[in-house]
């Protein structure tokens, strides 16, 4: 069993509420809880080609690797292959980016991949919301201070990093869990 923490990085055009995925970074985590590798790719919008001023400034992603990147047909497709064939939960840092997933299958046609990558979701956010009795979402940075965790890269707003970041919280929340519950994890015990 796997667990795949995953962050986007999405276009959005002014004045639209669409917002394409331009970026897929990935953590896969074993069932030891323990970092196996990762997967970063950018992807080639399909409606709105041209990133927007403000995802420029936010994400510092240039144009020629958006321009230089697949489809997202093909880049799930590669992403799917990394993931392989053993049982997985996709984990994520709230829900925005499972619906990010799924309205971008749509624009592009994709669901040959849809029930199978998002059937399992997990929210890492709503954990530790629960855990420590938070009245309301928490940023990821703020998650990470109250744990007095370093960031592994702080360089926020790309993908491949937020995706790194969010493992440690991740691996955190696990193992205390694990230290309360004997041979389970807090993912185990929630999603079978």
């Amino acid at each position: 069993m796997n667990y795949i923490v995953f962050d986007l990085e999405m276009n959005n055009k002014w004045g639209t509420k669409i917002h394409e995925i331009i970026e897929i970074g990935a953590v896969k985590i074993n069932s030891e809880i323990a970092i196996v590798n990762n997967f970063q790719a950018f992807v080639k919008p399909k409606l709105h080609p041209t990133i927007s001023k403000l995802i420029k400034r936010k994400t510092k992603i240039k144009q020629e690797w958006i321009d230089n990147a697949s489809e997202l047909s093909s880049v799930i497709e590669t992403f799917r292959t990394w993931i392989g064939e053993d049982y997985f939960v996709l984990c994520g840092w709230g829900t925005d980016d499972q619906l990010t997933f799924k309205r971008n299958f749509e624009i592009n046609n994709i669901n040959a991949f849809e029930n199978d990558l998002l059937k399992n979701y997990h929210d890492i956010q709503k954990d530790f919301i629960n855990l420590y009795h938070l009245p309301h979402q928490i940023s990821l940075k703020n998650a990470l201070d109250m744990l007095d965790i370093k960031p592994k890269h702080n360089i926020w707003h790309r993908a491949i990093f937020d995706a790194i970041n969010t493992s440690q919280i991740f691996i955190n929340l696990a193992n205390r869990h694990h230290e309360t519950l004997p041979g389970q994890n807090i993912y185990q015990l929630n999603i079978r």
